[in-house]
Order: C-alpha cells, then structure tokens, then sequence
C-alpha cells in the first residue's frame, strides 16, 4: 500500500514537470516567437530549460501538497479510497494549468512580460479589457483551453486511474507508517519549494539573460502568478497624509528641476566605474568620522578625490539601496520595487541614460544574480552585460554568496585593461560588491572581530584596485564613483548615523581632490554625474544634481522597516509609520516633509 501511494505521489510530480517542460514552454515559446518574440538558438533553449526548471519544480511541488495530504488519509484510514478526491482536485488543476498557460502566452504579445496580479486589475472592466480583441480571438482562446484543458486531466489522471485503490494486506503497518510518510514526503516537496539556496525561490530564479523573452520563457507562469498574488499592495491608499496639492507643494522646493552644475571632471565622457560596497556604512571610514582601524584605504581615498562627507543611503536593504544608487529612486519602507517586474520597466536608469549616448554598460555581481529579481532590474535599468559567480571558475567561487571580492576586483581590472587596449570606450561599469556580509567569510586576517575584519578586507581590495589602477594609462580618462547600497547595523538601524554612507569621485578624470559637506542623499547620484557629463537627467524625479545652482535647500531622506529618516541643515527626525511618533529628533516641518515624500513616492509607485 505504501509502494503504491508513494508511486502515485512520484508520478503526480513527474507529470506535472512534464506539463511545464513539454507543453507550457514550447507553446509560450511557438506562439511568441511567431508574433516578434526573439529566436532562440540550441544553446538558448538550454539555458531556458536550465534556469527555469527549479520553479517548475517548485510549482509541481506545491500542486502535489493536496494529493500528499489525501494519500496520506488513504494509509491513516485504508477504506478511505480518494480516486475521487484525487480525479476532481486533478480537474480543478487541468482547468487552472490551462487557463494561466494560454493566458499567459496570449497576454505576453500585448504586455511583454510575464503573467501576474495585473491581470486582476482587468477583470473589474472585462468589456474594456477585451475592446481591442475581436469576439473571434476570444472564442478561439477559449476553445483552446477547453482543449488544452482536456490534455492536461487525461495526463494528470493516468496515475490515479491505473492504481489499485482497494484496501490490501498490511494495513496496520500502512496506517503506522503514514506519519512518517507524511514527514518524509513534506520534507521533500518543501525543499523543492523553497530551493536549496539561502533565499527562498523568487521568480528572480529564472532571470540569466539579458534578452527579456529567454528569461520570460524560463519563468513558470503559475509560480510567477501566485508569487505577485502575495506581494500586492494598493500603494496608493497608503500613507496618505495631505491633499495632492499640499503634497506637491511641500515636495516642489526640495526637488529642483536641472541648473549649472560645478564642473569636476577633466572631461564630459569619461569611462566610467560605479563600485556599490556591501553594506559599507560610514561609521567604518575615519575620514568620514567612523573607526580608525578599518578602512584605511577608503579614508585615504576619500582625501585624493571629491568627497561628500554628509551623504546618506535611501534604504536599509540591498534590493532598495541599488535601485536607489542607479535609478534615483528612493527606497521604499513596506515593500521593495524590485519585487515587480512590470514596474521596474518604467524605472530611469543611470546605464541607460549612458547607453543612450554611446557608452558600452555592463554590471558585475560576483554572486547569484538571480537573487531578488536583480538580473531583472540590471537588465531593465540598461545594462548590456550581466556578469555573475557563472563567469568565475568554480574553484574561486569559495565564499557562501559566491566570489570573494579580491578575485572581482581581479577580474575587474583585467577587463579594463582590455577595454583600453581595444580603445573599447566610452563605457560604463556598476560593480556591487559582496564579501561584507554575513557570514563575513573572508580570505583576510588583520582585525579579530570577524565583521569589522571583512569590511577591513573588501577596503583592502578597493585600495589595492584604485592603486594598481593608478599606474596603468586607463586611468587618465577614468571616473570612479564609490558608494554603499546601504548603511550597516553596527548602529541600529532607526539609529540617525545608519543611513551615513560614502559617496566619493575618484579617478583620472577628476580635476582636483575636496571635500563637499552639504547634505545629499544616495539617490541624487544619478542626476549628479549626468550634470557633470552634460546629460538631461528631468526623468530622475527624486534625483537632484547637487552640484547645480539649483541645489539650495540640502536634505535626505531615507527609510527603514515601516519607517523613515529626514535630515536637513536643522537637524535629523527618525518617524516610525506604525507607532505614528518620532523616535528621534521631533520635529513637525521635518515630518511634513518626510511624510510628503513618502506619500509622493508611493503614489508614483502606484502608477508604475
């Protein structure tokens, strides 16, 4: 009895993969590619059976936890025969598959991008969601599900018909053993689901390639579906403090439009290097008023170009710290905009900007890009090129999140050197760093304190790259732009001095070494080094060129859980949104203008 439950559970799974990888994808793929999708080469198809097929398997795990719990009824109590239960929940999952397969195939030639909560917005107005299809296209659509429907019962069937569900010998044994079976097999099915890494699945997962159609092959619809199902957020109900019109005019002042920026740079196209640190807050750089013993390298540097001694970080988390630092885009206290895939498109993005002037634009992350969605966001904010732990040998990849940074940094320099050698510019490089993190797992011995030691050991490797960088002829024409995603909870992290983060110009290109002591934030430095380069940057909404004219009222803003940060000349005010009080410095001008942004920010964000 066991044998068979246990065959049945197996083939239940197998089946379903075998709808995802025979079925689902050829027709997403066919389908698309007849109507402008991008070809797909052998080595294509590869990668997107390869990346997508641990959410196909995590979504056929999660369709096999109802078929695990009825079978597990069946051993508990052997007269209970579930061919019934199991041949209507197989319907009910026919109907389902068919529905998101074709839906998802026939959306993806008006929207281009994958199946999600949107498509609830639609329903509340079918009428207006069908106006540009004719009545023909619809029943055909429908006709096909039925169909497709009709295959996929016949298939998820086949293990239920063909068992033996009369009760057999050994039932006492069967009903002893259901515990266990139960454990075993939901062991199982859970590990498929979440995955084996150190994050959960996301459908981030299925993102490798910087065509958008692969990755979209790639990612299981139904799994895309259900993800988004549980992050949606009506965003423009929250945080709404003030009219429209008291809102605007409170935010107007505080984001000027473009002026006459200083010019620091020896040149409008410099090859440029954005390097994001891990973590990096401040309070580790002496010269920017943090520890003496850390980041020698970092506080040397901070005297050899222009240094911002006041900037401060939009966010608290990775995911928000970089969409900040590229994009301009503040990082937001309930939810992170890298979640949506959809929305990301409509981001600015500071590579793209550059691309758009001629400039070569690649991104290094010496770990797993698929983590959070962040390919997705590289690709969508310009970048060319997507270098990941994939492109290291397997034997460097020897840190939990994937390369340590003295072999990045390695790498790093070795490409530009190749870029001036094959005159390769004008180009553009972000570069986010990883071995300052947990577990602060560093090839580095110079502080006890294993956190205080990693960060020791990435400046070790800034100092080292800038220097060696220094006596090649790259450097001349080069500009390096070195900040944090974020600041690092060696202060709490609704502390005033977390957000403190560097935010430095180095390189060949820069005119002469000083100090800027106003305050910025991380998000103005898209709009900054495009002032400098000469580029329109009006798209950078939250973005302000705090080298212009324009710059007169300084201040930041940043965010943390449920929760924000504003800080101008007057002081700093640390608000809690669920507690509804300042933690910090109370203040109401700066809360007016903190919650000003935010419900700014949030409006915007809803309409993305």
């Amino acid at each position: 009895m066991i044998k068979r439950v246990a065959i049945c559970l197996i083939s239940h799974f197998l089946l379903c993969m075998g709808l995802f990888l025979c079925i689902q994808k050829p027709v997403f793929m066919i389908y698309n590619l007849l109507r402008g999708g991008t070809a797909c080469t052998f080595g294509d198809l590869a990668g997107i059976y390869h990346h997508g097929l641990a959410l196909d398997a995590a979504t056929a795990a999660y369709l096999s936890v109802i078929p695990l719990g009825v079978l597990c009824l069946h051993l508990a109590f052997p007269a209970y025969n579930p061919r019934k239960t199991l041949l209507i929940y197989d319907g009910a999952i026919a109907l389902l598959l068919s529905v998101v397969t074709l839906t998802d195939t026939c959306l993806y030639e008006f929207w281009e991008f994958k199946l999600d909560a949107t498509v609830f917005f639609y329903l509340d107005d079918p009428r207006n969601a069908l106006a540009s299809v004719s009545a023909a296209y619809v029943w055909l659509r429908v006709a096909a599900i039925v169909l497709l429907g009709g295959i996929y019962y016949l298939v998820l069937a086949i293990p239920v018909r063909r068992t033996a569900w009369h009760p057999l010998g050994g039932r006492k044994r069967a009903a002893l053993a259901a515990p266990a079976f139960l454990a075993i097999a939901g062991g199982v099915l859970f590990a498929t689901m979440r995955g084996l890494r150190i994050w959960p699945n996301t459908p981030g997962r299925a993102y490798y390639s910087k065509t958008a159609f692969h990755n979209h092959a790639a990612l299981n619809p139904l799994f895309n579906l259900a993800y988004s199902l549980t992050k949606q957020e009506n965003f423009e109900t929250q945080f709404r403090f003030f009219t429209e019109e008291e809102c605007k005019r409170t935010c107007t002042p505080m984001f000027p439009t473009e002026g006459a920026a200083e010019p620091m740079l020896r040149t409008t196209r410099p090859d440029i290097l954005v390097i994001v640190l891990e973590g990096f807050g401040a309070c580790f750089i002496e010269e920017l008023g943090g520890m003496k013993e850390v980041a020698p390298c970092l506080s040397r540097l901070c005297r050899e170009g222009v240094c911002f001694t006041h900037c401060y970080g939009s966010s608290f988390r990775t995911d928000r710290g970089i969409v900040s630092a590229l994009s301009g885009y503040p990082g937001q206290p309930t939810t992170s905009i890298m979640r949506y895939s959809h929305k990301l498109r409509s981001l600015p993005g500071l590579p793209k900007s550059l691309k758009a002037e001629g400039y070569q634009t690649q991104v290094l992350y010496a770990g797993d890009m698929t983590f959070f969605n962040m390919a997705d966001y590289f690709i969508s904010a310009g970048h060319d090129r997507l270098v990941s732990q994939d492109d290291f040998p397997a034997g460097e990849r020897t840190a939990k999140w994937g390369v340590p940074d003295h072999a990045a940094f390695e790498w790093l320099f070795r490409d530009i050197q190749q870029k001036h050698k094959e005159n390769a510019g004008p180009w553009y490089t972000t570069f986010l760093t990883l071995s300052s993190h947990v577990p602060f797992d560093v090839p580095y011995h110079r502080l006890e304190d294993e956190k205080l030691n990693a960060f020791a050991y990435t400046d070790s490797c800034v100092g080292d790259f800038v220097d060696r960088l220094k006596t090649t002829p790259a450097w001349h024409n080069l500009l390096i732009v070195c900040t944090a995603d974020h600041g690092f909870n060696h202060w709490d992290i609704t502390s005033p001095d977390f957000p403190h983060i560097p935010f430095l110009l180095l390189g060949g290109a820069v005119k002469q070494a000083c100090r800027k002591d106003q305050i910025v934030c991380q998000t103005d430095l898209p709009a900054t080094l495009l002032g400098q380069l000469r580029i329109p940057h009006g798209e950078f909404t939250f973005s302000r060129d705090v080298l212009a004219d324009t710059y007169t009222y300084p201040c930041a803003f940043s965010t943390f859980n449920n929760g924000f940060n504003f800080r101008d000349t007057t002081g700093c005010t640390v608000f809690d949104n669920a507690a509804s009080q300042a933690l910090h410095g109370p203040d109401p001008e700066r809360e007016k203008k903190g919650k000003a942004i935010l419900q700014a920010l949030y409006k915007d964000l809803s309409e993305r």
